[in-house]
Formats: structure tokens, sequence, C-alpha cells
């Protein structure tokens, strides 16, 4: 996209009460065009959403008056084009004026909420939760009625954090989210610090390379030197990055280095979450460490959500070097004796890497591996069936009596 000066009428007064929205609600002051990419930005999110609605305009006012010819002004600014085509889209019939009226009165009138709930994931990798697993954990956290201003939330192996993005806005003490892959935090860390920059960077790339093989495999090659230099060098890091270059670079790396490739429209889609989840992470910390760390008893006030590579999966989705024999061990451990409430994820289905065995005895393999840590100890478990395997969410607390279930035997199905 490039950027074009436009001139259009604006209502002063609205422009005001944006800007102002803006510095409260993102906790610093922006420039008039920075202004208005936000506020374009959040209007194309969730676009065709019911509440986005001609009417907000009225109720971004108080008087009559304050539509008055008087109570406008010409002004030229500059916009990406490509966003500007996106809203025109949405109103064919309007001017430009009339387009960016429109999206200030829904910025004004809409709640945060409308933003921060339930964000759908910025990008996935192998072993990434889909919307179905965060639809299930948001059910789970709201069933557990929790007293979330005295809780700390914290997702000890929060990778893409779709898990904390999935959840509704609640009001906790505090967020932390931590993953030991350098490049998942350094993400993460530009999403809360600097996303204007990085949303830059991606509109004003050339996403047409992802079109032809010459064009996107010298791209892939040097995308996946530097992250993979940069994954690297910073796996022993405590303190998080904030890289908006390599985080660019991951995340068209996880966007079309994959046999389904997304093409532009589907990563913008993905680019409009970014600000809604950067809203979301003004209350967090992001961490760099062993989860171990998190899962102690020093701290009962907090909710811990665990989605560690699957036993049995280790390979698929660890973090090289890792010994995960004896980390399942202390995690089952730290869990039988958790005095606060968690959520720990793993599956019941057998990897598909694992060719050696047939289906039974992969089957029976999966099962007895789990049942070592987690069968009849009290735990209560619900099956989350996805396409083609089956997901279960282990808990120390009941929420849901016709969901849960205690596994008690092996004869149990628990697939």
């Amino acid at each position: 996209m490039v950027k074009k000066d436009i001139k259009i009428r604006i209502n002063t007064i609205l422009w005001e009460m944006a800007q102002e929205k803006i510095k409260s609600d993102f906790e610093r002051r922006y420039i008039k065009t920075d202004c208005l990419l936000i506020i374009m930005l959040l209007t194309l999110y969730k676009r065709k959403s019911r509440l986005r609605t001609s009417d907000n305009l009225y109720l971004a006012i108080e008087q009559p008056d304050q539509l008055a010819p008087s109570a406008y002004k010409s002004m030229t600014i500059a916009v990406y084009d490509g966003l500007l085509d996106m809203l025109q889209e949405l109103h064919p019939e309007f001017t430009y004026s009339q387009l960016i009226e429109s999206a200030i009165a829904h910025y004004l009138v809409l709640p945060m909420t409308f933003y921060t709930d339930c964000i759908s994931p910025l990008y996935t990798i192998v072993g990434s939760k889909n919307n179905k697993m965060q639809k299930a954990t948001a059910s789970a956290v709201d069933a557990m009625k929790l007293p979330h201003k005295s809780l700390t939330l914290i997702d000890g192996c929060c990778a893409t954090g779709s898990l904390f993005f999935g959840l509704k806005t609640h009001p906790w003490k505090s967020v932390i989210l931590n993953d030991l892959n350098p490049l998942r935090t350094n993400f993460l860390n530009v999403i809360k610090h600097e996303p204007l920059k990085l949303i830059k960077r991606i509109l004003e790339a050339d996403l047409s390379l992802i079109e032809q093989a010459k064009t996107k495999n010298p791209v892939l090659s040097a995308y996946k030197k530097a992250t993979i230099g940069y994954a690297e060098k910073r796996a022993k890091y405590k303190r998080v990055d904030c890289n908006v270059e390599i985080a660019y670079q991951m995340f068209i790396l996880q966007c079309i280095d994959k046999a389904m490739i997304e093409r532009a429209g589907k990563i913008m889609v993905r680019v409009f979450r970014f600000l809604p989840a950067h809203l979301k992470l003004q209350n967090t910390v992001i961490t760099q460490q062993d989860c171990l760390k998190y899962l102690n008893n020093d701290d009962a006030d907090k909710l811990v959500l665990l989605d560690v590579p699957y036993i049995g999966s280790e390979n698929t989705c660890s973090v090289a070097g890792y010994k995960y024999q004896p980390f399942h061990k202390k995690v089952a451990y730290c869990l039988q004796n958790a005095e606060y409430p968690f959520l720990y994820y793993c599956r019941s289905t057998p990897p598909k890497s694992n060719s050696i065995f047939n289906k039974a005895d992969a089957e029976h393999i999966m099962k007895m591996k789990l049942s070592q840590h987690f069968m009849n100890k009290g735990y209560y478990f619900q099956k989350v069936c996805l396409d083609n395997d089956t997901e279960l969410m282990v808990s120390n607390r009941q929420y849901d009596t016709e969901m849960q279930f205690l596994w008690t035997n092996m004869d149990e199905n628990i697939k």
C-alpha cells in the first residue's frame, strides 16, 4: 500500500474527541495521521458487525448543532490507499468525508470490550490453539467464577498468546504471558509497545511476492536465516526484546511458509487484530522463563493456563535441547499439589508423526503415558473434539458438571 493525501470535511468536535480518546486508550499521544490510521484499522476489525450502524453518529454527539455546517472544517490528511479502498467497499455510496466520519463515530461509541473480547489468533504455528479451543477455554474460565481483581492470570507457555487473547475482558490484578521462544515473546512485546510500527511495516510491504515461487522463495530463505539466527542468539536471554523487523519477518513466515499459504487478504484480516491485541496487552508482563517457575504455591492467588508441548509430541513443537522427560514429571508433581486453579492442556489422540505403531497400539501408548500423570488423581477432564483430534482440558476445579468427568480407570474413553 502507498499513502495518498485526501481532502475531507471533518467534524472538529468528533475529531477532537477521537484524538483525546486515543490518547487515553493507547496511553500515548499520536500525530494526526497516526490517529486516523488507528481509527481506520479499528473500523476494519469486525467490519461487518451489526453494532457498526450509521446511528452511532447520533450517539457520539450530545446536541444537534454539533452536526451543523459550522462544526466542520476542511482538512488534507495522508491515508493508506488500500485501507481507504476497504472502507469504501463497506459503503460504496459514501464520500471520503462520510467514510471517515462514520469510522470516528464507531470508535467513539463502541465499548472497549468490542475490541478486546475474544480476539481470534494473530497467527498460527504447529500446536497453536484454534478458535474452538479459545472458546472452550473462555467458557471454562467464565464458569469458574473467579475473583478476577485479586488474581494474576499466568499463561505459562503462551506461544502465540491465543489462549489469553481468546478470553473475555476480565479485570485481572495482572497478567503474565510467558514463553521460552524468543521469537514469540518478541512478537508479543512488539504488539504491546510498538504495534503501529509493525503494522506500517506490513502495510508498506510488497505482499505480491507470495503469489510466485520465484519471488517468494528467496525472501522466505532470507527471513528463515534471520529468524533462526535471532532465536539462537537470544535463546538464553531473560530480557524480552522488542525488535519490529524480526516480528515482521516471523509473522510473514508463519503466514506463508506452509502448505496452505495465506494470501494478502487473509494476512490483512490478521493485521486488523493487532490493535485490539495491543489494547488487551496493556496490563501484561511478558517473560521468557521456564514455566516451572510459575507452578509453585508461593502465590495461590493466580489462575494458570498451561499449554506445554504435549506428552508424546515434544519433537514437533518443543524448545531445542530442553529435557522433557523430567519436565513432565515435575509439572505433574506441581499440579498435584497446586492450591491455585489451573487449566492444563494435552491431547488424548496419538501424534500423527508416530508411524511405527498401528492405530490401536498408538492410542494405547498415548493413554498409558497420560495415565502415569493424570489418571485417578482427582482431576476434572473436559474433552474438546477437533476435526481429527481430541484435546483435553485438565483442571483441579469443577466448573461444568455436564462437560467434565473424572478419569478413574483405563476403561474410561478419553478420546
